[in-house]
């Protein structure tokens, strides 16, 4: 009884889908909608022949067609709500053509119920096949982008921007990642129950790549309102450590530079934070770039002291930070260190005969600050 009405029916389908989705409907006139026709003529013919069986209603071949659908779809950049739509418009012709030709045939409202049940379960069917074939592709795709961004990641902290430009450039236009002037590199770290599993989701105009235990985070110039605070979304409680603001072929001194502040975090020189951003704390990375070089200043301008028994020579260095703090001012010494002001006379008394004369000049009293900064403390 249906079998006539195929021709009509296909027919019927192809004018529906194209007046009512415009993004099928420029592709009409070529392949596309040659194909279209011919993927409706098949779809039919299978839906005739699962009458009377016990077959599934797609299997083998026929689900990996209707897979391939939802994957083209997604390889051509259309939407998934579009094909979905002409599989809806496509159940509703096929209902109003085949049971207008059933009923003429007069079968019972039984076998009508029965029809429009086999129609709408079989357009379940191949939409979730092709929804199945859309979000593989849509994954594939993602995790091509993944590799694509991880690499140019790469490529910037390993300084090639500078080296192989046109290699980074191509690399940006596959991961639609415009390289901008000044970008900083940010340290992430991982915590241990996390090792092994995804990239946590980044902002879109970050680059993330996988460090040993560390997830390092490429970003545009991050001093921009609110930028800092977009690095922490998916992240939990992570901190995030961010290096100074450099241009591209610099990346890897911006690396350097988060590392930095996050050991000063860790050695308690710096507070910690969510996001912790290096030129936040320019002067402690300064003083703390050499540890050695700074060991050997204070070693050299606090030599004067060292014969002086230990808990009397710390009572002489605490005395001394706080006179160096406060530009001299022997009344703020004394309520800095809750001592009779008397006392800081007697100390001062006791450092300047030990430092001499060097007390008075600027380039020593300098020297003396930073062999006594927090860091040099700690």
């Amino acid at each position: 009884m249906l079998e006539p009405a195929v021709p009509a029916t296909v027919d019927a389908i192809v004018a529906e889908v194209a007046a009512g989705e415009p993004e099928y409907r420029a592709g009409m006139s070529g392949p596309f909608g040659v194909a279209l026709r011919r993927g409706v003529e098949i779809a039919l013919a299978r839906w005739l022949a699962l009458f009377g069986t016990d077959e599934p209603a797609l299997a083998g071949t026929a689900r990996i067609v209707y897979e391939r659908i939802g994957a083209g779809e997604s390889d051509e950049g259309r939407s998934l709500e579009a094909l979905l739509a002409a599989y809806r418009t496509g159940a509703r012709v096929v209902w109003e053509k085949m049971a207008a030709a059933a009923s003429a045939s007069g079968i019972s409202t039984a076998d009508l119920v029965t029809l429009a049940e086999a129609i709408f379960v079989y357009i379940d069917e191949l939409s979730a096949s092709s929804v199945e074939g859309y979000a593989s592709e849509q994954a594939a795709e993602a995790g091509y982008r993944d590799v694509v961004r991880s690499r140019l990641a790469q490529m910037l902290i390993d300084g090639e921007s500078a080296r192989q430009p046109d290699t980074v450039r191509q690399l940006a236009d596959a991961a639609a990642w415009a390289v901008p002037d000044r970008l900083a590199v940010a340290v992430i770290p991982r915590p241990a129950e996390s090792s092994g599993r995804r990239l946590p989701p980044a902002p879109p105009d970050a680059l993330l790549l996988e460090r040993g235990p560390d997830i390092l985070a490429v970003v545009p110039d991050p001093s921009g309102p609110g930028r800092r605070e977009r690095l922490t979304a998916g992240l939990g409680d992570a901190e995030v450590y961010v290096g100074t603001v450099r241009p591209p072929h610099e990346a890897a001194l911006s690396l350097a530079h988060a590392r930095r502040v996050r050991r000063l975090v860790e050695a308690g020189i710096v507070p910690p934070g969510t996001v912790v951003a290096a030129a936040d704390w320019l002067p402690e990375m300064v003083v703390a770039a050499d540890d050695r070089l700074l060991s050997e200043l204070a070693s050299r301008v606090l030599a004067p002291l060292a014969a002086v028994p230990e808990s009397r020579r710390q009572v002489l260095l605490d005395t001394l930070r706080a006179w160096l703090d406060h530009h001299g001012d022997r009344q703020a010494v004394a309520a800095t260190l809750v001592v009779h002001p008397q006392t800081v006379s007697y100390r001062l008394a006791r450092l300047n005969a030990l430092l001499g004369a060097g007390l008075q000049e600027p380039h020593t009293r300098f020297a003396l600050r930073l062999a006594l900064t927090p860091h040099r403390a700690a």
